[in-house]
């Protein structure tokens, strides 16, 4: 599949947003894009991960799309497939958003491009909110706390919220229920630390977070740089089952205004991995 095409069909391939059922979210009204300090546009972030089920390391050896959930786990070796997960923050006139009062951001998962996302991000004065990547085995990650910060940072800040999902989202790696799944978050800053990232040591709010429900808890702990936005995240699902994604590249001043300019830059990636 062309990134052309892939692109063309982005259109009518989004996904729907949940961040108003977080009620301690603050969304605004207007300078939706603007008042960005972290994720703006002609921002590419580049996430590796892996995949942790009774103690052994899987990959992905291909990853189904959001409607259809479909994926294959392997154990991880040298020569598994080398699958990653693209988050682009473009620049969108009024016609081509399909969130109106969030930065609208799209995931891709490289290097084949066979899976595109569009959701978004809230990013302001009071606090940073984003939805993780959902296609294929990454709707685990719907049964987990959002990645989500409240500002301004300080050590011990503790808050709650909810949401409910559908049972669309269930699997029985990462639990199984019947109709809406009603979960309960908890989320502290618990810390600074440095951790080291690909773009060197970096000092990170450490938020330790949980989601309870009626199929067990599920745990995420963030790492979240006021330069790069969440460079690490460790997902606990109730099952026990672990994914970690980490930033491993990062790219800003990107050419990204409109989709067309999006599918400039994927033909320009895919020129690059030939090589």
């Amino acid at each position: 599949m062309t990134t052309r095409y892939l692109i063309l069909s982005l259109l009518c391939i989004s996904t729907s947003i949940y961040a108003q059922q977080f009620n301690t979210l603050h969304i605004e009204r207007t300078e939706i894009d603007t008042n960005n300090t972290i994720y703006q546009s002609g921002k590419v972030y580049t996430y590796d991960y892996e995949i942790i089920d009774q103690q052994k390391a899987y990959r992905l050896n291909n990853n189904g799309s959001v409607a259809e959930g479909n994926f294959e786990l392997v154990e991880a070796t040298d020569d598994t497939f080398n699958l990653k997960i693209q988050l682009i923050v473009p620049k969108l006139d009024k016609s081509q958003r399909t969130n109106k009062r969030q930065t609208e951001i799209l995931y891709l998962f490289i290097p084949i491009y066979t899976a595109m996302e569009r959701t978004g991000i809230v990013e302001n004065d009071e606090n940073v909110w984003i939805h993780p990547p959902r296609s294929g085995f990454f709707r685990s990650l719907e049964t987990c706390p959002f990645p989500y910060v409240k500002l301004p940072l300080e050590v011990g800040k503790e808050w709650q919220d909810k949401m409910k999902i559908s049972n669309h989202w269930s699997h029985e790696k990462w639990g199984v229920w019947d109709k809406k799944l009603l979960l309960h978050y908890n989320y502290k800053i618990a810390r600074k630390t440095m951790l080291e990232t690909a773009m060197g040591d970096e000092e990170c709010y450490v938020v330790e977070s949980t989601a309870k429900s009626e199929i067990g808890e599920s745990k995420l702990l963030s790492y979240y740089s006021e330069k790069y936005g969440f460079v690490r995240l460790e997902y606990t699902m109730a099952t026990g089952l672990q994914v970690n994604l980490w930033l491993c590249n990062y790219l800003e001043n990107q050419k990204l205004d409109g989709l067309e300019d999006v599918v400039s830059f994927l033909d320009e990636c895919q020129k690059m991995q030939a090589k």
